[in-house]
């Protein structure tokens, strides 16, 4: 196949040069696609009652016939592989799933979907299955097209139409089913969404870095992964930080009106008569007769800068009815003046930085909208240049629409932890697709956003998807060992939110260790070196404050303190807050004073819950004082350090 397309991008029988240009395109991409490692490979094989056979692999490859080798896991037919049971095998006779380590087969297992006594072996995870999900991390996310189970690729294959919401506990393959469901939808829609494009939107770069590989992996390149703070216009540097009830405020969906009230504020018709000389007499424009202008252009339903032109043209109108003649535009040279100042251009910036740092403004636009005490939590006090907040940068795209008109837009959109995303965020994600096929997943267990979300109704209501939203469970955990999914658990009732607790397949494993010290950042080190012995991937979760002792601790062992988990070096540790870690697994992982955060708060109760559920292989949590009976009850006996 490789050999048929680089003598089609040798040769050159195309009609014209741009026709040729195209095809060397097409051809390099294909190439380069058929290039990448294991993309020859084969994970499975299906024997039909009728006698067909296909295997399964990551592409599409074909013979000199152009009959299918191996077909595509994406592919119609390739969809039995993952739903077929005993109970329904789906016109499947077997199922044969292969292991492949660097191109060589290894080991394979057959399934015989006809025989009702194999149901032990053709029904639940297979081995080979098992094997995978538990294998050491590399520190990046990668994909599973041999691994995918029959309740995510309902998922992954559902149609392109509308929303779907994915609530699923830790674990339960959210991000992963969400990324194949894009490489899913790119070949079921090449020609669409090979137009208007695809975007994945995640809570942070450290996030997006970790899953960058997946879509190449399975041959999609084309797809933009962006925070959404990266996604805003117009972008600014984001070098402040909002209080929790500060943020909350400016990320609610009133705040669109708060906006638009203060733009439309800075238009107001002139006090004065407006006089022209126009030969032997003069053209009059009163003011009412502004007013009357200005209210014809505002009742369009333009972008509020596009209006201002729509101002000009029914002042022109008029004056052409009135004086009889046309080219009177360029007569009226103080008309204009007066249309422009009455009716000025609004930039964001100046917008939003006006809006939240003059009470009177803030005020008049906040009017039934906000409290006072929500007006005083938004303003801004100090001084120049504006310290711009993540909620700012949302405010100021909110700002940017309403002025100016949509960002571009794409034909799906795929929202991860999509949970701690605040009212206004879900809006202008849900502007940057017209067409509503949106994929997002998140865990309500785990909004940890200022200005997250508690309800998948009210994310809906955000997304403007009421009506052709859809909400699926994923329940079955595949990373975490049940030892810990089942501490992690326990913290649930705490979190304020209704959501079905994740079963783990793992049940293999210990539950988290426990090491009391006086001494926590040195403790942390010490069993940072023990995990490392057996799991090179083991980082640290730790608050703030325990950032540089924990860095010093670590140094005094010979091993650095890094904010990644890709490429790390041999003596480099990936640490990180409570709040950053979300979504990354790690083979080992220490928890540091998870008693700080356990405050009695829902959101403390939900930091805990994900820092626990990181973990794929063994989690130690070190602690300076016993921890509460809720986890403690579950742990194994605490070992002074």
């Amino acid at each position: 196949m490789v050999r048929r397309l680089e003598a089609l991008a040798a040769g050159e029988g195309a009609a014209d040069a741009i026709t040729q240009e195209y095809i060397e395109m097409v051809v390099a991409e294909a190439l380069t696609d058929l290039a990448q490692p294991g993309a020859g490979d084969f994970f499975g094989r299906l024997d039909e009652e009728t006698g067909e056979q296909w295997y399964v692999g990551r592409r599409h490859i074909e013979n000199d016939r152009h009959e299918p080798v191996v077909i595509d896991w994406r592919a119609a037919v390739a969809a039995p592989f993952y739903r077929a049971t005993v109970h329904d095998p789906l016109g499947l006779r077997r199922r044969r799933r292969f292991t492949m380590a660097d191109g060589q087969l290894t080991a394979y297992l057959d399934e015989h979907l006809d025989d009702p006594e194999a149901a032990d072996v053709a029904s639940g995870i297979p081995d080979p299955v098992l094997a995978e999900i538990g294998a050491a991390r590399s520190g990046a996310m990668r994909e599973i097209v041999a691994t995918i189970q029959a309740e995510q690729d309902h998922i992954i294959r559902a149609p392109l139409e509308g929303a779907v919401i994915v609530q699923g506990g830790p674990g339960t393959g959210k991000t992963a089913v969400a990324l194949h469901r894009a490489a899913y939808l790119l070949f079921e829609h090449r020609r669409l969404l090979a137009r208007e494009g695809v975007l994945v939107v995640g809570p942070n770069r450290v996030f997006l870095d970790y899953i960058a590989n997946v879509l190449p992996s399975l041959g999609e390149r084309s797809v933009q992964q962006r925070t959404v703070g990266e996604l805003a216009i117009p972008r600014v540097d984001v070098t402040g930080d909002d209080s929790v009830a500060a943020a909350r405020v400016k990320g609610r969906v009133v705040m669109a009106t708060v906006l638009e009230r203060a733009a439309l504020a800075q238009i107001n018709p002139p006090a004065d008569t407006v006089r022209d000389p126009l030969g032997s007499t003069s053209v009059v424009v009163e003011p009412h007769l502004v007013e009357e202008w200005i209210s014809a252009a505002l009742a369009g339903t333009q972008p509020l800068n596009r209006r201002r032109e729509t101002l000009r043209i029914v002042a022109e109108q008029a004056l052409r009815r009135r004086i009889g003649r046309d080219g009177i535009w360029g007569d009226v040279p103080n008309l204009r003046a007066a249309l422009a100042r009455a009716w000025p251009i609004v930039r964001p910036h100046a917008l939003v930085e006006r809006l939240l740092s003059r009470p009177d403004v803030l005020a008049f636009a906040a009017d039934g909208l906000l409290s006072s005490e929500e007006q005083s939590l938004v303003l801004t006090r100090t001084g120049r240049p504006k310290r711009w907040t993540p909620a700012d940068q949302v405010l100021l795209d909110t700002a940017n629409s309403m002025l100016n008109g949509l960002p571009a837009t794409v034909g799906h959109v795929v929202v991860d932890e999509a949970q701690d995303l605040s009212a206004l965020a879900l809006s202008a994600v849900a502007r940057r697709c017209p067409s509503g096929s949106l994929t997002i997943l998140g865990d309500l267990a785990q909004s940890t956003g200022p200005a997250g979300q508690s309800s998948w109704d009210d994310v809906v209501a955000h997304l403007g998807a009421v009506g052709s939203a859809r909400v699926e469970h994923l329940t079955i955990g595949y990373r975490v060992p049940a030892p810990i999914l089942d501490v992690a658990n326990r913290l649930l009732p705490s979190t304020g939110v209704a959501v079905p607790a994740s079963r783990s397949v793992r049940q293999e494993g210990h539950p988290p260790a426990v090491r009391r010290s006086t001494d926590p950042a040195t403790a942390a080190a010490a069993e940072v070196v023990a995990l490392r012995r057996l799991h090179r991937l083991t980082g640290v979760i730790a608050g703030s404050r325990w950032h540089v002792p924990l860095a010093e601790a670590l140094a005094a062992v010979e091993l650095r303190a890094v904010g990644h988990v890709q490429h790390l070096a041999d003596d480099e540790v990936p640490v990180f807050g409570y709040e950053e870690v979300k979504g990354l697994e790690l083979d080992g992982v220490v928890v540091l004073e998870p008693n700080e955060v356990l405050d009695g708060s829902e959101r403390g109760a939900r930091l805990v819950y994900v820092a626990l559920t990181r973990a794929v292989q063994e989690l130690t949590i070190v602690c300076s004082e016993e921890l509460p009976e809720v986890l403690r009850s579950a742990t194994p006996a605490t070992v002074p350090a």
